[in-house]
């Protein structure tokens, strides 16, 4: 062989071999790379194996080890929705709920989003309080105020789904306050009172009594939207507000609560000061709501008002 080829030789097989050396440690980093991620939960993991999932929004499923031991599981899904807050189109949404081996949340985690990034710290937030619980009760998990009304759907979607998948179980259910005890402590009953005539925004008027039967109070409901999109991107053609509305038999106001609204709760929450300002006050004489920095919610809310003052009439 002349001194030329086997100089061409000895380049190439060295190259070749650092090569494979590279690739070896290349992998091995990003192994270790991996294995850090699941770390932050399962302090214990020293690898995992991911395996395809077609599970409706889940695609993937990771098991992780401590040597040959099992340790937990992690969960990826996720899906895409339009009218993310300043963005056009379907915006996807990805997370990983990591369990271990007593089925028990130890971390969940954004992987990938093209949701608006100041909302995904509330997210977060949520994510932060549901270690330590067990799957089927993560609905007993209280959702954190400001998360997006469009990504909180995609994160419970693929919690229940996790759920169901691993415990074959639906997720227990959260048992909600009863607002009218909120209203009126001592509430045994709520009866619709058949006389009342309902109007547009007033849409209910109910006898509440206590365990004896004696009458408390009155709640009614009330009932208004807006033709006004709450954003500049919002292309939905309708919001509302529901409220309900403790009177007792002063007709004085006991106390105004949101039962349901599609706003956002950072902007409606202005207006707990000025529900507040009401209780003790006379209905007809119900001050105007001026909060500032909240137009369409405070004009649904002074619309509301003032139609509950003319029943009243």
């Amino acid at each position: 062989m002349r001194k030329e080829n086997k100089l061409l030789t000895i380049f190439a097989v060295t190259f070749t071999l650092i090569g494979i050396l590279f690739l070896a440690v290349f992998n091995r980093y990003e192994k270790q790379k991996e294995v850090k991620v699941y770390k932050e939960y399962l302090e214990t993991a020293t690898s995992v194996k991911h395996e395809s999932l077609e599970n409706g929004l889940l695609t993937r499923k990771t098991t992780i080890y401590k040597g040959n031991e099992v340790v937990g599981y992690a969960y990826l899904g996720g899906d895409k929705v339009e009218g993310i807050p300043l963005t056009t189109g379907a915006k996807e949404l990805r997370i990983e709920v990591i369990i271990n081996t007593r089925n028990e949340i130890v971390g969940a985690r954004i992987d990938y989003s093209e949701h608006t990034a100041d909302y995904m710290k509330y997210i977060n937030q949520y994510f932060d309080k549901l270690p330590n619980t067990k799957l089927v009760d993560y609905k007993l998990v209280d959702e954190v105020a400001g998360a997006s009304a469009k990504s909180m759907p995609i994160v419970r979607e693929v919690l229940n789904q996790v759920t169901k998948l691993v415990t074959g179980q639906e997720p227990n259910p959260k048992e909600l306050p009863d607002p009218y005890k909120d209203i009126f402590a001592d509430k045994e009953t709520a009866e619709e009172d058949a006389l009342f005539t309902a109007t547009e925004k007033v849409t209910k008027k109910e006898i509440i009594k206590d365990a004896n039967g004696n009458v408390l109070g009155y709640v009614y409901t009330l009932h208004g939207t807006s033709t006004t999109p709450l954003h500049d991107y919002d292309e939905s053609g309708s919001n509302y507000i529901t409220l309900l509305v403790g009177v007792d038999s002063d007709n004085k106001i006991v106390k105004v609560l949101v039962l349901d609204t599609d706003h956002t709760s950072s902007f409606l929450d202005k207006h707990n000061t000025y529900f507040d300002s009401l209780e003790g006050v006379l209905v007809s004489e119900a001050p105007v709501d001026d909060v500032a920095d909240a137009t369409i919610s405070r004009g649904i809310i002074r619309d509301l008002i003032d139609a509950l003052k003319a029943v009243f009439e």
